[in-house]
């Protein structure tokens, strides 16, 4: 399991495109510089499609997101 944060209810359709940020004002504490590129997802969903798994979104609430990876046995 991955545990991050995603509060916009409206975004969870979109959150594993590439380059989709759900508020693209919001950084970690205030500092726009290091504000991330909206890959990660992305880039997990296709990881693990790439070895025959899934992700998908558990849970999520203002207090963080949970997501959850399924690979199969090797």
């Amino acid at each position: 399991m991955l545990s991050n944060t995603l509060r916009a209810l409206e975004a969870q359709p979109h959150i594993f495109e590439r380059f989709y940020r759900a508020d693209k004002a919001r950084s970690r504490n205030g500092d726009t510089s290091n504000v991330g590129a909206g890959l990660g997802l992305s880039i997990a969903a296709w990881i693990a499609e790439t070895h025959g798994g899934r992700i998908r979104l558990d849970h999520s609430d203002n207090h963080g997101s949970t997501f959850v990876i399924h690979l199969p046995k090797g």
